[in-house]
C-alpha cells in the first residue's frame, strides 16, 4: 500500500485549495501596491500545504523525504514572501530594488538545495523517527542548518510584523482596518511554527504550520470579499498633521480620498467617515471646473469660499506626490485660511503695532545670558501683552525628562521653583511639550498647571492658562505658562502674538542655557570629572565665608600620590591619567556631596569638609589613605596600587582666607612625605 490518506493531509490539501483561491481572487486586485507579493505568498503557501498533505499521505519513509524536500519550496519561501508583501503594500520602496530582491532570494534557493542534497552533509534532517502507531508520521530530528533557517524565518516574518504593526498605529480608517487584517492573519502561523520548532505539537510529529495558513487565508478572503480590502492604496500618514490650522486632504493614486484632516473636514462641511474611499469627482461635484483643471495640468492653485459659517475665504494649494522613484502615489490639497488676507487693510495698523512691540520683546529678552534675568524680562515685556497673575517658564531636558521652574511669579513676587519627571507626571506641562502645540485653557483649570511642586498657599486659584512651547529649530526646550485668575482673559490675537514672542524666548532661553553649562563647565576637571582648581577657588571661598559668618568648623585636606613622577616614568602617562581617575572615584565614594572636592594641579587634591572639626578631618584623612592603598586600579599595566600622603588642617584665626588655609594643609602635606607613604599629617 503506498499511500494512507488521513484526515490531517485532506486538511493539508483543502488548505492548499484555499490558499490558491485566496491568490486567484487576489490576482484580480493586482494593481494595488502589495497584492502581487501576496498572490506569491498564497501561490507558496499551496504549494507547502499541498506537498505536506502528500508527504502525509505518503506510506514509507524513502516517499515522506521526497515530499518533504519538495516542501521546502514553499515553506522556505514563505516568511521571505510575507516580509517583502509589507514592504510593498506600504511602499517602502528603497528595501524593493532588483538587488535587494535578489538577496532576499538567497536564503531561500540555498535552503531549498541544502534540503534536496540533505543525504550529503544531514544540515536539515539528521534523524527519522516512527511517530506514535497508526499516525503515519515520522519525527524528523532537526541539524543545524535547520535552526539557522528557523532563525531567519523568524527575523523576516517579525521584520513583516513590525512594518504593519507600525502601519496600523499611524493609519486611519479604512487603511487601519487593511493593516489589522493584515496583521491579524500573520498571528495563527507564527504562532504554530514556535510550536513546532519547540517541541511543543499536541500530535509528535505533524507540523501545523501549513494547516494555521488555513486561517490566514479565509481572514484574507474576508477580507477582499466583505471588506474591500487592498480596495484603497495606502498613503503615508505622515504626509498629514492632525492638528494642524491648515486643512489637509489626500488623493491615492486613483483619485480616491485617502485621507482627511479635522480641518478639511470643517472647510468642506463633510465628514471622514463618509467620504474616505470615495472619489473625489463625487465628493466635491460642485468643483467640476477646478478638478477638470487638476486633472489635466496636475497642479492648482486657488482661492475657494468654505461651507463653514460664516463662511471663510481659503487659499487652496493642489500639488502632485510622488515616491522616491518618482512614481506617482497620488495628490495633496492643502487650504490655507486667508480670510485675514482679505481684511488686512482694517488691520494694518494692529500688525504694525504688533511688530514694534515684537522689535522691542525681542531686544530686551535677548540682551543678556543669566537665566533668571531673562526670565523676568520675557515676564515685563509679556505684562505689556497681555494682563498676568501668573508667570513661569518650565526648562525641559529631553535625555532625562525633567522640567525644572527657575523662577515662579505670582502675587507679585518672584519665587524659586522645583522640578519633577515628565514620564511619572506629565500634566499639562508635558502635554504641551508633547503636543508641541500651545494649550488655552480658558475656565476651571486643573491643579496640574501650577508651578510643578511648589508648596505655596493658594489664596486665588487661577481660571485662565495658556502654555506656549518654546521651540528652538525642531527642539523643544521649555515651556512659557501664562496665567490669569480671570476666565476667557485672553483672545486669540493676543495668544498669536505671544507665540511669535516664544520664538525669540526660547533662542534666549537657550542661550542662557548654554552660557550657564559653559561656565558649569569652565569650573570642571575635564580628566576626572571634579572641580578645577577655580571652581576649587570659587566654591571655596564661599565655603570659608559660610564658617566664619556663622562660626562654624571647616577642615581641609591636601593630599597627592606619593612618587607620582616615577610612576607615570615606569608605567606611562596614560597609567597614570587612570591612576588620577581611580584615585578621584575612590575618593568619592569616602568624601560627603556637600564637601568640595578638586584637583589642585597635576596629582594635587583638595577636599573642603563643612561641618567638621579637625579631629573628624583626620579620620577621614586615614580613611582615605587606607582604603586608596588597599584597593588596586585596573590599568593595561594589569592592577596597580598606589598610596597618598595627607595633610590636614583646620579653618582658624592662623587661616584668614581660603589661599592661606591650603598653604597650610600643604605644608602639613609635606611634613607627612618626609615619613613613610601613605602617611597623614595634622597641620597643629
Amino acid at each position: 500500500m503506498n499511500w494512507d490518506y488521513t484526515p490531517y493531509a485532506a486538511v493539508l490539501h483543502i488548505t492548499a485549495i484555499i490558499a490558491a483561491g485566496v491568490a486567484y481572487m487576489l490576482a484580480r486586485r493586482k494593481s494595488t501596491p502589495g497584492t502581487f507579493a501576496l498572490i506569491l505568498l498564497m501561490c507558496a503557501v499551496s504549494e507547502w500545504a499541498f506537498t505536506s498533505g502528500m508527504e502525509a499521505a505518503s506510506v514509507g519513509m524513502a516517499r515522506k523525504i521526497i515530499w518533504s524536500k519538495l516542501e521546502y519550496l514553499g515553506a522556505v519561501s514563505a516568511p521571505t514572501l510575507f516580509m517583502v508583501f509589507t514592504l510593498e503594500y506600504n511602499q517602502i520602496k528603497r528595501f524593493l530594488t532588483r538587488g535587494y530582491l535578489l538577496s532576499y532570494s538567497i536564503v531561500p534557493l540555498v535552503a531549498f538545495v541544502m534540503a534536496l542534497t540533505n543525504e550529503w552533509h544531514a544540515l536539515i534532517w539528521n534523524s527519522f523517527t516512527p511517530g506514535p502507531s497508526g499516525t503515519n508520521t515520522f519525527i524528523y530530528g532537526h541539524g543545524a542548518g535547520y535552526y539557522i533557517l528557523i532563525a531567519y524565518d523568524y527575523a523576516v516574518v517579525l521584520i513583516g510584523v513590525w512594518v504593519m504593526l507600525r502601519t496600523w498605529l499611524q493609519a486611519r480608517q479604512p487603511d487601519r482596518r487593511q493593516s489589522g487584517f493584515i496583521l491579524l492573519s500573520s498571528i495563527l502561523p507564527i504562532l504554530t511554527g514556535l510550536f513546532y520548532t519547540l517541541g511543543l505539537n499536541f500530535f509528535p510529529g505533524l507540523d501545523l504550520t501549513p494547516i494555521s495558513f488555513l486561517v490566514t487565508g479565509l481572514i484574507l478572503a474576508l477580507g477582499v470579499i466583505q471588506f474591500r480590502l487592498f480596495a484603497l492604496t495606502p498613503v503615508a500618514r505622515h504626509l498629514l498633521i492632525e492638528n494642524m490650522n491648515d486643512g489637509i486632504l489626500v488623493l491615492d493614486a486613483k483619485d480616491r480620498i485617502a485621507d482627511i484632516n479635522p480641518m478639511a473636514e470643517s472647510i468642506l462641511a463633510v465628514s471622514a467617515k463618509s467620504v474616505l474611499g470615495q472619489p473625489i469627482s463625487e465628493v466635491l461635484q460642485a468643483w467640476g471646473p477646478l478638478l477638470k483643471s487638476i486633472q489635466e495640468t496636475g497642479e492648482l492653485q486657488a482661492e475657494v469660499l468654505s461651507r463653514e459659517n460664516p463662511p471663510r475665504y481659503h487659499d487652496l494649494q493642489v500639488r502632485s506626490l510622488f515616491d522616491t522613484n518618482k512614481e506617482y502615489i497620488g495628490r495633496l490639497f492643502a487650504f490655507r485660511d486667508v480670510t485675514r488676507y482679505r481684511q488686512a487693510e482694517n488691520q494694518l495698523s494692529h500688525q504694525n503695532e504688533e511688530l514694534r512691540i515684537i522689535e522691542r520683546i525681542d531686544l530686551a529678552v535677548t540682551a543678556g545670558l543669566d537665566m533668571q534675568q531673562t526670565i523676568k524680562t520675557l515676564h515685563e515685556q509679556c505684562s505689556h501683552v497681555v494682563p498676568i497673575d501668573l508667570f513661569y517658564v518650565a526648562l525641559y531636558d529631553e535625555e532625562r525628562s525633567l522640567v525644572t521652574v527657575p523662577l515662579h511669579y505670582e502675587r507679585g513676587q518672584y519665587q524659586t521653583g522645583t522640578l519633577r519627571d515628565i514620564n511619572e507626571r506629565p500634566g499639562t506641562i508635558g502635554k504641551v511639550i508633547r503636543t508641541r502645540q500651545t494649550i488655552y485653557l480658558q475656565d476651571n483649570i486643573p491643579p496640574v498647571t501650577g508651578p510643578l511642586n511648589l508648596n505655596l498657599e493658594v489664596e486665588r486659584p487661577a481660571k485662565s492658562y495658556l502654555g506656549i512651547p518654546l521651540m528652538v529649530r525642531t527642539k523643544v526646550v521649555g515651556v512659557m505658562s501664562i496665567q490669569n485668575y480671570r476666565p476667557n482673559a485672553y483672545r486669540e490675537d493676543q495668544i498669536r502674538m505671544l507665540e511669535r514672542i516664544s520664538v525669540h524666548a526660547a533662542i534666549a532661553i537657550e542661550n542662557a542655557r548654554l552660557y550657564a553649562e559653559v561656565q558649569r563647565l569652565a569650573i570642571i576637571d575635564e580628566l576626572t570629572g571634579i572641580y578645577n582648581y577655580r571652581g576649587l577657588m570659587e566654591l571655596g571661598a564661599r565655603e570659608v565665608e559660610r564658617a566664619r559668618r556663622f562660626n562654624h568648623p571647616l577642615s581641609i585636606l591636601f593630599f597627592d600620590i606619593d612618587d607620582f613622577r616615577n610612576f607615570n616614568n615606569t608605567y606611562s602617562h596614560t597609567a597614570g591619567n587612570i591612576a588620577l581617575q581611580g584615585l578621584v572615584q575612590h575618593s568619592r565614594s569616602i568624601l560627603r556631596s556637600v564637601d568640595v572636592f578638586a584637583r589642585f594641579g597635576g596629582d594635587e587634591f583638595v577636599a573642603l569638609l563643612p561641618e567638621t572639626d579637625l579631629a573628624g578631618a583626620e579620620v577621614i584623612a586615614h580613611r582615605l589613605t587606607g582604603e586608596i592603598a588597599a584597593i588596586p586600579i585596573k590599568t593595561s599595566y594589569g592592577n596597580l596600587n598606589v598610596t597618598v600622603s595627607v595633610g590636614v588642617a583646620l579653618l582658624s584665626t592662623l587661616t584668614p582666607d581660603l589661599a592661606a588655609l591650603i598653604d597650610r594643609a600643604n605644608q602639613a602635606e609635606h611634613e607627612a612625605k618626609k615619613g613613610q607613604k601613605g602617611i597623614v599629617a595634622v597641620s597643629a
